[in-house]
């Protein structure tokens, strides 16, 4: 236990350094400053909710968590290995999964600071504005499906490819939101869709709604999915823990 919890302090202290989370959290910023700036003008109530959905979906979910998630994710094990101190962590007598389920977690815990930030604040400035304090209730199970989805999912990636980055923004700007988008079938096979049905799950009625494709609105259902897709994102990173030439 130790050993893994000195992994995951490593890990997130590599990946939280000073400048990158300034500059992440001002990325996720982006709405909470939109809303607070509309809400000084002559805006009404409902206004302000639907310009609060639009910018934190089309944002702060579908955009900046993703490519922060990505980023994380691809380097919790992909520093290491562009640093070559991979061989260092792995001669460590710790089983692999071990050292695999510390760097999922580093990455996912990376994320969520951001999104906790980014979220909490667009709660605050809407909630002011809209007197409705159960507006930003989507948009935290969205953030929470976010992280774990590409938190996880890129884990394995980043250590397998030095390309791990230019794949994660490929599938998130193409697939999701070109392919996905474009055709409902496909709704499933993005992440991003997946954490829209959470969030429209506790805010029905939101434009973004419509990109559903064939997905359901369902917090629970979404959850599973990525708890699936992090039970997925272990294996095959303990796998290449024991199996890939790390040097």
């Amino acid at each position: 236990m130790n050993a893994q919890l000195a992994i995951m302090k490593v890990t997130l202290r590599r990946l939280v350094t000073r400048k990158r989370m300034i500059g992440f959290i001002l990325f996720a910023s982006i709405p909470a400053l939109v809303v607070f700036f509309a809400s000084t003008g002559d805006r009404g109530p409902e206004r302000l909710a639907d310009l609060y959905h639009d910018t934190t979906y089309g944002i702060l979910i579908a955009v900046a968590l993703p490519v922060i998630a990505i980023v994380n994710g691809t380097g919790a094990l992909g520093d290491e290995r562009r640093s070559h101190t991979m061989p260092f962590l792995a001669l460590k007598p710790i089983p692999r999964w071990q050292i695999a389920l510390s760097t999922i977690i580093a990455s996912v815990v990376a994320t969520l600071t951001v999104a906790i930030v980014g979220v909490g604040l667009g709660w605050l400035a809407a909630g002011a504005a809209t007197a409705d304090w159960g507006i930003g209730a989507g948009p935290a199970v969205g953030a929470l499906v976010v992280a774990l989805g590409y938190g996880t999912l890129f884990v394995p990636i980043g250590l397998l490819t030095r390309r791990a980055t230019v794949i994660g923004l490929i599938y998130l700007f193409l697939w999701e939101s070109s392919f996905a988008n474009a055709v409902a079938a496909l709704a499933p096979t993005s992440l991003n869709h997946i954490a829209l049905s959470a969030y429209v799950d506790l805010a029905a009625g939101i434009s973004a709604a419509d990109a559903l494709g064939t997905l359901e609105p369902r917090v629970g259902k979404a959850l599973l999915k990525m708890a699936v897709v992090a039970l997925v994102s272990l294996a095959f990173t303990t796998w290449a823990l024991n199996k890939r030439d790390l040097a």
